[in-house]
């Protein structure tokens, strides 16, 4: 019943949602930090 590529998916996801939520808030910090001007070229 214990399969390891099961638990490794388990794993994987596990690992990857609190990673692209740490991802997504440096970089809407790291898009805060610089100024609107450099972001917005209109």
């Amino acid at each position: 019943m214990h399969d390891p590529a099961l638990w490794a998916s388990w794993y994987l996801w596990l690992l990857a949602v609190p990673a692209l939520v740490i991802g997504t808030l440096i970089r809407d910090w790291i898009q805060r930090k610089q100024p609107v001007r450099l972001r917005k070229r209109r």
